[in-house]
């Protein structure tokens, strides 16, 4: 009797698949037995059927100890060879094959194997060669907590006070302070994680726990903002020195208002450390950089006088001429003209009295009004 006309008196629909990997065994049975024709039995030596040719077969199992690329399964009652099979994970068929060390004790397997031809006498019989197995990795248990360090170069985190272990065939998911989790770089000390693991035994060499998953969270830390109000001293592509800090400029950084050196500025920056271990000192980045309104009396009280510190002074026109134009006195707008009273020697930084009055100068076009503040003198003190 052929094992075609057995099979002939089942029922098809009485097989009961209904799981994923019976599924696959069905499938990977049809195509053994049905894919190439009726089974012929062979004469072996002595002239007995020998109904097994070398026809592709399948084994279903749990791998129950893991022997570098031999895997015991059915509690050890059958060993399979996956060293040159295409291995795949049955929880995503698309995914790239899955390296033999990615298999693990407690895993599910589905192998087709080739069956030789000639039994060898031997006993056990060798492991079969499986030729392409689907993977159903199980897990043994799960952990969820903090993350208390992590050693990139060993493959392994500490949480719950334990070692877990990863592997190339480790899952990763999450998002972290340095952006989606995708291995073990990118995990840090503080990081919530929910891991599944099993015990790996001796496979690929790791003792105890190994995660098959890991999927981690870690809240971004807030950078320190400080802020500030000053005259801009120099201004560079890279760096601005404002009230005697010097602030990097980066590609993000708002700039308004034109400042100008001698402008009084508003400053927003932030505290940039630098990586952990590192001797190198924290800087400040600029966020933004906008220049202050210069603070005047109200329109009625035209005449005034003031004390303040020289911050900016225009290039005079000619070697001994005056330097006119728009000074910076204690964060205002001076303007000085040649009717200005000037003592010799003033320089930025000379304290300096100021005395002058308010009026109104048209803009551009004669469409717009502005107040400004001339100066009628301009004594050291």
């Amino acid at each position: 009797m052929t094992t075609r006309s057995l099979l002939a008196r089942i029922p098809r629909r009485s097989l009961p698949f209904k799981t994923s990997s019976a599924l696959v065994v069905a499938l990977l049975l049809f195509t053994a037995i049905f894919g190439a024709g009726p089974l012929e039995p062979r004469a072996s030596a002595d002239g007995t059927a020998w109904p097994l040719p070398a026809r592709p077969s399948t084994v279903e199992g749990t791998v129950s100890k893991v022997a570098g690329p031999v895997l015991d399964l059915i509690e050890g009652g059958i060993q399979i060879d996956v060293t040159h099979a295409t291995i795949t994970g049955g929880d995503d068929r698309f995914a790239s094959p899955v390296p033999w060390s990615g298999i693990l004790v407690g895993a599910r397997v589905v192998a087709q194997v080739t069956v030789p031809e000639v039994f060898p006498a031997v006993f056990p019989p060798p492991p079969l060669v499986a030729t392409s197995v689907v993977v159903f990795q199980t897990r043994a248990g799960q952990l969820a907590g903090t993350i208390q360090s992590v050693d990139v170069a060993g493959g392994k985190f500490t949480m719950l006070i334990h070692t877990v272990s990863t592997n190339a065939a480790t899952k990763w998911s999450g998002f972290g302070p340095n952006g989606s989790v995708k291995g073990l770089r990118d995990l840090s000390a503080g990081m919530f994680a929910t891991v599944s693991v099993v015990n790996s035994g001796e496979a690929s060499g790791v003792r105890g726990l190994l995660a098959t998953s890991v999927e981690a969270y870690g809240l971004v830390t807030p950078p320190e903002l400080i802020a500030f109000r000053g005259p801009v001293q120099t201004i560079s592509a890279a760096s601005w020195t404002i009230a005697g800090r010097v602030v990097t400029i980066d590609a993000d950084t708002k700039i308004l208002g034109d400042p100008k050196v001698g402008d009084t500025v508003d400053v927003l920056a932030r505290v940039q450390n630098p990586p952990p271990g590192s001797l190198m000192p924290s800087y400040l980045v600029a966020v933004s950089i906008i220049k202050a309104p210069v603070i005047t009396p109200p329109p009625g009280d035209r005449a005034t006088e003031f004390d303040g510190i020289v911050e900016s002074i225009p290039a005079a026109p000619t070697a001994n001429g005056a330097p006119l134009g728009h000074w910076k006195i204690s964060s205002r707008d001076v303007i000085v003209n040649g009717l200005t009273k000037l003592d010799t020697g003033i320089v930025v930084g000379s304290v300096v009295h100021v005395k002058g009055r308010f009026g109104m100068a048209s803009a551009a076009g004669g469409s717009l009004v502005a107040m400004q503040f001339v100066a009628t003198e301009i004594r050291k003190k």
